[in-house]
């Protein structure tokens, strides 16, 4: 019992000694710099948040393993066009690149988190959906597939059309 309040005492006495600034907290008080994590930029912040639901929505998708919505392209008797009907019980989350690489430009999202939709937070030109049901002034037509990556042209309500790649495991030919 002595033992333990000595030892409480010695915390206790160590929780309440200030630490020695660092160097670079130092620096941002002698020029003005905001020196605590409250006072940071926004685009700090909003990168935090987006690694966030990146790092989340991430994990769910990869928990959810084969038990995913794929988007369907039906190609015998069909127009080649990307249908995808969300399922709130199966998880997707489907980037559309700029090139057949995911670390080029994001172009679109499908997914079904909200905080991957409303607003738009990744920035991806074509938006972000739930579905391609919400993609009323935007059509996606399969063109080929090229290794690990899907081929689509994508068509603006300005018939405008770029293209766009998906990976091969987000869409099902039939």
């Amino acid at each position: 019992m002595k033992n333990y309040i000595l030892a409480s005492a010695f915390f206790l006495a160590a929780c309440e000694q200030t630490k020695p600034k660092a160097d670079d907290e130092q620096i941002n008080l002698q020029t003005n710099a905001p020196a605590n994590v409250s006072e940071q930029s926004k685009p700090t912040q909003k990168l935090s948040r987006l690694d966030s639901i990146e790092k989340a929505n991430g994990a769910s998708v990869m928990a959810s393993g084969d038990h995913i919505t794929r988007a369907s392209v039906f190609l015998k008797g069909g127009d080649s066009t990307i249908h995808l009907t969300s399922n709130i019980r199966q998880d997707h989350r489907i980037f559309g690149y700029a090139q057949p690489d995911m670390r080029s430009e994001r172009l679109l999202l499908l997914s079904v988190f909200t905080d991957d939709v409303e607003n738009n937070p990744f920035g991806c030109k074509f938006g972000s959906y739930y579905d391609t049901s919400g993609m009323d002034k935007l059509t996606l037509k399969y063109l080929s597939t090229n290794n690990n990556f899907v081929k689509a042209a994508i068509t603006d309500q300005n018939n405008q059309t770029s293209m766009i790649y998906f990976e091969k495991k987000w869409i099902e030919l039939l």
